[in-house]
Protein backbone atom coordinates (compact mmCIF):
# COMPACT_ATOMS: atom_id res chain seq x y z
CA UNK A 1 0.00 0.00 0.00
CA UNK A 2 1.61 3.22 -1.11
CA UNK A 3 0.37 6.49 0.30
CA UNK A 4 1.87 8.54 -2.47
CA UNK A 5 -0.35 9.11 -5.53
CA UNK A 6 0.37 6.83 -8.49
CA UNK A 7 2.25 8.50 -11.34
CA UNK A 8 -0.16 7.18 -13.96
CA UNK A 9 -3.03 8.98 -12.26
CA UNK A 10 -3.33 12.74 -12.00
CA UNK A 11 -2.16 14.11 -8.67
CA UNK A 12 -5.00 15.58 -6.66
CA UNK A 13 -4.10 19.03 -5.37
CA UNK A 14 -5.93 21.21 -2.94
CA UNK A 15 -6.83 24.78 -3.70
CA UNK A 16 -4.59 25.97 -0.88
CA UNK A 17 -0.88 25.92 -1.62
CA UNK A 18 -0.88 22.92 -4.02
CA UNK A 19 -0.70 20.44 -1.13
CA UNK A 20 -0.42 16.84 -2.40
CA UNK A 21 -3.00 14.43 -0.95
CA UNK A 22 -3.03 10.63 -1.13
CA UNK A 23 -5.27 8.80 -3.54
CA UNK A 24 -8.75 8.24 -2.09
CA UNK A 25 -8.58 4.49 -2.69
CA UNK A 26 -5.45 4.31 -0.53
CA UNK A 27 -7.22 6.24 2.20
CA UNK A 28 -10.21 3.90 1.93
CA UNK A 29 -7.91 0.88 2.29
CA UNK A 30 -6.17 2.43 5.30
CA UNK A 31 -9.58 3.20 6.81
CA UNK A 32 -10.72 -0.42 6.38
CA UNK A 33 -7.51 -1.72 7.94
CA UNK A 34 -7.21 0.70 10.88
CA UNK A 35 -10.60 2.21 11.74
CA UNK A 36 -11.67 -0.51 14.20
CA UNK A 37 -8.33 -0.31 16.02
CA UNK A 38 -8.55 3.48 16.32
CA UNK A 39 -12.18 3.33 17.48
CA UNK A 40 -11.28 0.81 20.21
CA UNK A 41 -8.34 2.93 21.29
CA UNK A 42 -10.55 6.02 21.43
CA UNK A 43 -13.17 4.12 23.43
CA UNK A 44 -10.60 3.09 26.01
CA UNK A 45 -9.43 6.69 26.30
CA UNK A 46 -12.92 8.25 26.47
CA UNK A 47 -15.33 5.55 27.66
CA UNK A 48 -17.96 6.67 25.15
CA UNK A 49 -18.69 4.47 22.11
CA UNK A 50 -20.25 7.18 19.97
CA UNK A 51 -17.57 9.73 20.80
CA UNK A 52 -14.89 7.12 20.10
CA UNK A 53 -16.32 6.52 16.62
CA UNK A 54 -16.47 10.27 15.98
CA UNK A 55 -12.88 10.77 17.13
CA UNK A 56 -11.59 7.85 15.03
CA UNK A 57 -13.30 9.30 11.95
CA UNK A 58 -12.01 12.76 12.78
CA UNK A 59 -8.46 11.36 13.07
CA UNK A 60 -8.69 10.10 9.47
CA UNK A 61 -10.10 13.42 8.28
CA UNK A 62 -7.36 15.41 9.99
CA UNK A 63 -4.57 13.06 8.90
CA UNK A 64 -5.64 12.69 5.27
CA UNK A 65 -3.96 15.84 3.89
CA UNK A 66 -0.68 14.84 5.57
CA UNK A 67 -0.49 11.14 4.69
CA UNK A 68 1.07 11.71 1.26
CA UNK A 69 3.94 13.63 2.84
CA UNK A 70 4.99 10.85 5.22
CA UNK A 71 8.52 9.60 4.58
CA UNK A 72 7.57 6.00 5.30
CA UNK A 73 4.12 4.66 4.45
CA UNK A 74 4.37 2.25 7.39
CA UNK A 75 4.28 5.19 9.77
CA UNK A 76 0.67 6.01 8.80
CA UNK A 77 -0.85 3.95 11.68
CA UNK A 78 1.41 5.71 14.20
CA UNK A 79 0.50 9.09 12.67
CA UNK A 80 -3.20 8.21 12.99
CA UNK A 81 -2.77 7.10 16.63
CA UNK A 82 -0.95 10.34 17.45
CA UNK A 83 -3.69 12.35 15.75
CA UNK A 84 -6.32 10.43 17.72
CA UNK A 85 -4.58 10.99 21.07
CA UNK A 86 -4.27 14.70 20.27
CA UNK A 87 -8.01 14.85 19.51
CA UNK A 88 -8.77 13.17 22.84
CA UNK A 89 -6.51 15.69 24.59
CA UNK A 90 -8.30 18.59 22.89
CA UNK A 91 -11.66 17.18 23.91
CA UNK A 92 -10.43 16.67 27.47
CA UNK A 93 -9.24 20.29 27.67
CA UNK A 94 -12.56 21.50 26.24
CA UNK A 95 -14.52 19.45 28.79
CA UNK A 96 -12.30 20.78 31.59
CA UNK A 97 -13.11 24.34 30.51
CA UNK A 98 -16.81 23.47 30.40
CA UNK A 99 -16.55 21.96 33.87
CA UNK A 100 -14.84 25.07 35.22
CA UNK A 101 -17.46 27.29 33.58
CA UNK A 102 -20.73 25.35 33.82
CA UNK A 103 -23.85 26.54 32.00
CA UNK A 104 -26.29 28.55 34.14
CA UNK A 105 -28.91 25.77 34.27
CA UNK A 106 -27.26 22.34 34.29
CA UNK A 107 -29.39 19.36 33.38
CA UNK A 108 -30.37 17.12 36.31
CA UNK A 109 -28.42 13.88 36.61
CA UNK A 110 -30.54 10.73 37.00
CA UNK A 111 -29.75 8.61 40.07
CA UNK A 112 -27.62 5.51 39.51
CA UNK A 113 -29.49 2.29 38.86
CA UNK A 114 -29.71 -0.12 41.81
CA UNK A 115 -29.76 -3.24 39.64
CA UNK A 116 -26.23 -2.74 38.31
CA UNK A 117 -23.93 -5.70 38.26
CA UNK A 118 -21.61 -5.69 41.26
CA UNK A 119 -18.62 -6.93 39.26
CA UNK A 120 -15.63 -4.64 39.05
CA UNK A 121 -15.58 -2.72 35.80
CA UNK A 122 -11.89 -2.37 34.98
CA UNK A 123 -12.53 -0.14 31.97
CA UNK A 124 -14.45 2.24 34.25
CA UNK A 125 -11.53 2.27 36.69
CA UNK A 126 -9.10 3.04 33.85
CA UNK A 127 -11.32 5.96 32.79
CA UNK A 128 -10.93 7.46 36.30
CA UNK A 129 -7.20 7.92 35.72
CA UNK A 130 -5.93 11.34 34.65
CA UNK A 131 -5.60 11.60 30.86
CA UNK A 132 -1.81 11.19 30.60
CA UNK A 133 -1.76 8.13 32.88
CA UNK A 134 -4.80 6.68 31.09
CA UNK A 135 -3.16 7.21 27.69
CA UNK A 136 0.04 5.49 28.87
CA UNK A 137 -1.87 2.47 30.21
CA UNK A 138 -4.12 2.14 27.14
CA UNK A 139 -1.29 2.54 24.63
CA UNK A 140 1.08 0.22 26.51
CA UNK A 141 -1.30 -2.58 27.49
CA UNK A 142 -4.21 -2.37 25.07
CA UNK A 143 -2.54 -1.11 21.89
CA UNK A 144 0.55 -3.16 22.90
CA UNK A 145 2.97 -0.38 22.01
CA UNK A 146 6.50 -0.33 23.38
CA UNK A 147 7.57 2.40 25.78
CA UNK A 148 9.36 4.15 22.92
CA UNK A 149 6.32 4.01 20.62
CA UNK A 150 4.07 5.25 23.43
CA UNK A 151 6.46 8.13 24.08
CA UNK A 152 6.38 9.10 20.39
CA UNK A 153 2.58 8.99 20.21
CA UNK A 154 2.18 11.11 23.34
CA UNK A 155 5.10 13.43 22.60
CA UNK A 156 6.79 12.73 25.95
CA UNK A 157 10.03 11.06 27.05
CA UNK A 158 10.38 7.32 27.63
CA UNK A 159 11.11 8.01 31.30
CA UNK A 160 7.82 9.87 31.61
CA UNK A 161 6.00 6.94 30.02
CA UNK A 162 7.61 4.58 32.55
CA UNK A 163 6.81 6.75 35.57
CA UNK A 164 3.25 7.58 34.45
CA UNK A 165 2.54 3.91 33.70
CA UNK A 166 3.95 2.82 37.06
CA UNK A 167 1.91 5.41 38.96
CA UNK A 168 -1.21 4.55 36.96
CA UNK A 169 -0.85 0.84 37.73
CA UNK A 170 -0.40 1.60 41.44
CA UNK A 171 -3.48 3.82 41.37
CA UNK A 172 -5.47 1.12 39.55
CA UNK A 173 -4.37 -1.52 42.05
CA UNK A 174 -5.59 0.63 44.95
CA UNK A 175 -8.88 1.38 43.17
CA UNK A 176 -9.33 -2.32 42.39
CA UNK A 177 -8.74 -3.24 46.03
CA UNK A 178 -11.27 -0.59 47.12
CA UNK A 179 -13.81 -1.83 44.56
CA UNK A 180 -13.33 -5.43 45.66
CA UNK A 181 -13.74 -4.44 49.32
CA UNK A 182 -16.95 -2.54 48.52
CA UNK A 183 -18.56 -5.51 46.74
CA UNK A 184 -21.25 -7.22 48.77
CA UNK A 185 -20.34 -10.64 50.16
CA UNK A 186 -22.87 -13.36 49.24
CA UNK A 187 -24.50 -14.98 52.29
CA UNK A 188 -22.64 -18.03 53.58
CA UNK A 189 -19.23 -17.02 52.20
CA UNK A 190 -16.34 -15.37 53.96
CA UNK A 191 -14.29 -12.55 52.49
CA UNK A 192 -10.66 -13.45 51.89
CA UNK A 193 -8.23 -11.25 53.84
Amino acid sequence: MSLAPQRSEPVERTSVGDEVRPDETVLAELFRERYAELARLAYLLTGDTHLAEDLAQEAFIRAWPHLATLRDEKSAPAYLRTTLVNLVRQRHRRRLLEWRNPPPHPEPVPPPSDDRDTAVDLARLVRTLPLRKRACVVLRFYADLSEEETARVLGISVGTVKSQTHRALRQLARALEDAQAARPVPPGTARKP
